[in-house]
């Protein structure tokens, strides 16, 4: 685990946002998602949305929040 800094920070928000609009909806995966994106240094859209495909699939079980 990395030690807190605002530019992670910045970047788990920008990953969250993202794929919040994409999907339409909070999903409890996203969380540990945007860990792994920032971890790895995928902050790019394209990265971001490949990245969360994959962990959807391997992680299948979900709970969406309502916004």
């Amino acid at each position: 685990m990395q030690k807190f800094s605002q530019s992670l920070q910045d970047s788990r928000t920008f990953i969250l946002e993202t794929l919040i609009h994409t999907e339409g909806h909070l999903d409890n995966r996203m969380y540990n998602c945007a860990d792994l994106c920032v971890d790895l240094n995928k902050v790019c859209t394209e990265e971001i949305l490949s990245e969360w495909e994959r962990y959807k699939r391997a992680h299948p079980e979900h709970k969406i929040t309502a916004l």
